[in-house]
């Protein structure tokens, strides 16, 4: 790992907001060229914060390097970061999020920056350790990653760089998670909800049969969250930062919810039953052919014979507030010319 080295990562996923949830639903598109424009933004705010290092991951559409060669005039002129666009394979799946933080955080990068949506960014977190992120929402269901300007979001990584430990500690946020644990292996996590579907193969990855939904476990509830997520919303109150959870079971019953499961898809769904649960509380699941959907999209096949648990934990990397990251930096007069 570098050693002394004030560093960002950025990860765009070229493929988020793209999914076949625009066919069955309504949700915004994010096409590539806005990615490019997005990240020759952040670029842009680095520039202006004295930064030894930004790594890029690649990718199909090229997005690090259209967003480097669209500078032009006076910023191009005073551009002076040392961008690498990562040396690493890439087959346009998953696969490339997750080696590209895993690179990102044996270089030693103090923040990685995501453009994408729930799905990205949980891949992304499964594999770090201890390596903070930043994730712009440009995906599909976005209840994990933020809606803000580019620009500050990168002045914010930057300047999160120079913070010392301790001020790191005051200005990122614990990110909850669900371990999905098979025969005593932890497979998966989910950042947002995990979700058991009554079916036995993956086929598209998307979810909108909900009289195939069984059993639901949440990180966080509110009123304005969307996606499965949103099921719970109906029910209980949970914060982003509040301990705990909630467990719903899905099924033939008089209680019924409205909910937003996908943009512009409301559906009726029937509560057998719900609960609070608690921090690294553990739910155990009867052994039966399943399929279990993290945040969004059908991701695990559980054999009829495998053990399956659900746990409330915390992931080991934290998200960064930007907005916080900005006052600090503001408090120390980090952005004062003098």
């Amino acid at each position: 790992m570098t050693e002394n080295i004030n560093s960002v990562g950025i990860i765009a996923n070229p493929a988020s907001g793209r999914d076949i949830r625009r066919l069955v639903a309504h949700g915004s598109v994010f096409d590539n060229v806005e990615k490019v424009n997005i990240v020759r933004r952040i670029l842009l705010a680095l520039n202006n914060l004295d930064l030894d290092k930004v790594y890029i991951m690649p990718d199909s559409f090229g997005i690090g390097n259209s967003a480097l060669n669209g500078l032009w005039g006076e910023e191009k002129k005073n551009f002076k970061l040392d961008v690498e666009i990562m040396d690493m394979i890439i087959n346009g799946s998953a696969e490339d999020s997750f080696n590209a933080a895993c690179l990102m955080e044996e270089n030693g990068v103090d923040v990685i920056i995501v453009l994408g949506g729930d799905g990205t960014n949980r891949v992304v977190v499964k594999a770090l350790k201890n390596t903070a992120v930043l994730s712009l929402s440009t995906g599909t269901n976005n209840v994990f990653p933020i809606m803000a300007e580019s620009t500050m979001l990168g002045l914010a990584a930057g300047l999160y760089t120079k913070f010392t430990p301790e001020e790191r500690e005051k200005v990122t946020k614990p990110i909850k998670c669900i371990y999905i644990i098979i025969d005593g292996e932890i497979v998966d996590i989910a950042l947002i909800d995990a979700v058991v579907v009554n079916e036995s193969y993956i086929g598209s990855k998307a979810l909108w049969h909900v009289e195939l939904l069984e059993e639901i476990l949440v990180t966080r509830s509110t009123s304005y969250d969307i996606g499965m997520v949103s099921i719970a919303g109906r029910l209980t109150d949970v914060g982003v930062l509040d301990n705990g959870g909630a467990f719903i079971r899905i099924g033939d019953s008089e209680h019924k919810v409205k909910a937003a499961i996908a943009p512009g898809v409301i559906k009726t769904i029937p509560i057998k039953d719900w609960r609070r649960i608690k921090q690294e509380e553990v739910i155990e699941l009867p052994k039966k052919k399943r399929i279990i959907a993290l945040d969004g999209e059908r991701e695990v096949v559980v054999k009829k014979d495998q053990n399956l648990k659900m746990q409330l934990t915390y992931a080991p990397a934290r998200f960064l507030d930007y907005k916080a990251a900005l006052e600090l930096a503001d408090s120390k007069k980090m952005l004062e010319v003098k």
